[in-house]
């Protein structure tokens, strides 16, 4: 179907879907990328101006960028981005897609550089995109396509990191978090005719932004399951389905998701669901996990988790009591690490005085980590907190009751033994203080105790030093924002 062809006699690009990237659109919707390629190429061959074409190739490298996760194909990507630009420029003014299409390439060149933390960069690429489609919104308001866009940079401009502020207010960006949502909640109502890379994009970012950003992350793995039914032959939903599943302790079910995932030369390779894998497994306590970290930080082209696959192979090793392995991952990690956060130095401080994790509270830790709270629980229980050696565990002794009992939804020994939890981590660096706040802030909004919610919140950004600052402070803004409109 031709969407815009252009009424100047003199130009020739135009915008037109073809049925053979109606095809391309559904390779790229699934990780068939190699499969999408070649119907793109067969589009290039003609050599006419469709720039839909373009456009899709920008897609297509956006996505193998962001799935391999691979920084060194960033300055790549930016010479094609800048190819495209012009071959967008082509298209008349008339046409709504011609502020459309440079507004999502900018946006998509912005995620990968926010991706790999380079925000000042970013923030240049979400003001094009943000001015681009502010103005096709003021030209075209009926045209349905780029309030897709609109809405995502609302609801991620809402949620920048806040020590990133200033670059925002240079640029002259202010998100609006819950407008967004409710803009690209609103597109995907409408979606059904649109191209299906446009509707899976919307539905993968609304269930992203809610799962990492809104007040409740079950909200994403509710909104998302609906949208991944076709999992089994689809990479990406399975991807997707995969990873929010693990992140919101339904364990069980990603465990389920992955061990049914499309297989086949023609899907891309992700090492990550083989460290996804590992994680689900150790969640469970099994052994066998030990073989999917083994096997990601073998595979693994960017090495981009190979600290935590460390990690949780030293963990694995602990839970045995095989101290001789657990030294050795625990190093292997530490040499994998390029700034030793606050929590690896409590634990160092702990093991140069030859005191080891508490067995039991690791295994609490992952059993949680799963969903598993019940026995999570009777393991946090079989521990004497008064035995513990370190200051450090005695503080995780406490919020590890607190995350549990939260999650089973008992508020009130939940709030008991946060606040025990902050009472006892007086002066040690920890990032368990400022989450225990949050999480305090979270019950209390619930309970609708907003003041008391946003005395709590508040008090996450008085910690400094600590792991997780910039996602604790940036949720912490987050809901204080929400808490005062």
């Amino acid at each position: 179907m031709v969407f815009i062809v252009t009424a100047n006699s003199t130009a020739k690009a135009y915008v037109e879907y073809t049925p053979n990237l109606n095809d391309c659109m559904g390779h790229m919707a699934a990780l068939r990328l190699k499969q999408a390629h070649l119907c793109l190429q067969k589009e290039v061959a003609k050599k006419d101006e469709n720039i839909a074409i373009d456009y899709l190739r920008h897609y297509h490298d956006f996505f193998q960028i962001m799935v391999q996760f691979n920084k060194a194909l960033l300055p790549a990507f930016e010479i094609q981005h800048h190819s495209t630009l012009k071959k967008i420029e082509l298209l008349p003014d008339h046409s709504p897609y011609k502020l459309f299409y440079k507004a999502s390439i900018h946006l998509q060149l912005a995620i990968v550089k926010g991706a790999f933390n380079e925000y000042l960069s970013a923030a240049w690429d979400f003001r094009s995109a943000f001015q681009e489609v502010n103005l096709n919104e003021k030209k075209f308001p009926n045209f349905l396509s780029h309030k897709k866009e609109l809405g995502t940079l609302m609801a991620l401009l809402g949620s920048f990191p806040p020590q990133y502020n200033w670059i925002l207010q240079a640029v002259g960006l202010k998100g609006d978090f819950n407008s967004g949502l409710e803009l690209l909640k609103n597109y995907i109502n409408q979606s059904h005719s649109e191209p299906i890379i446009e509707r899976q994009q919307a539905t993968i970012i609304y269930a992203l932004i809610q799962l990492n950003f809104g007040k409740d992350r079950h909200i994403a793995l509710t909104f998302f399951t609906p949208f991944a039914k076709e999992y089994h032959h689809n990479l990406m939903q399975c991807y997707v389905k995969s990873y929010i599943e693990l992140k919101t302790g339904a364990n069980d079910l990603a465990l389920k998701t992955l061990r049914n995932k499309p297989l086949g030369e023609q899907y891309e390779s992700i090492p990550y669901l083989d460290f996804i894998m590992g994680d689900l497994l150790l969640h469970r306590l099994d052994q066998s996990a030990a073989i999917w970290f083994k096997k990601y930080i073998t595979f693994s082209k960017t090495k981009y988790s190979l600290k935590e696959a460390y990690q949780k192979l030293s963990w694995l090793a602990w839970i045995n009591l095989d101290t001789a392995k657990f030294e050795i991952y625990h190093d292997l990690m530490q040499k994998n690490t390029k700034d030793a956060g606050s929590e690896l130095k409590l634990v160092n401080a702990d093991l140069s005085h030859k005191i080891y994790p508490s067995v039991t509270l690791l295994q609490a830790r992952l059993l949680f980590d799963g969903g598993y709270y019940e026995k999570a629980l009777e393991q946090v229980k079989l521990v004497n907190p008064a035995i513990l050696q370190s200051k450090y565990q005695r503080v995780e002794y406490y919020y590890r009751l607190g995350r549990i009992y939260q999650e089973m939804n008992n508020p009130l020994a939940s709030i008991q033994y946060y606040k025990l939890c902050l009472e006892h981590g007086k002066n040690i660096p920890t990032y368990l203080l400022p989450n225990t706040c949050l999480q305090l802030g979270l019950i209390y909004e619930q309970l609708n105790y907003a003041t008391l919610a946003k005395s709590y919140y508040e008090q996450v950004l008085s910690y400094s030093n600590i792991d997780f600052e910039s996602s604790l402070k940036q949720k912490a803004k987050t809901n204080i924002w929400r808490l005062s409109n």
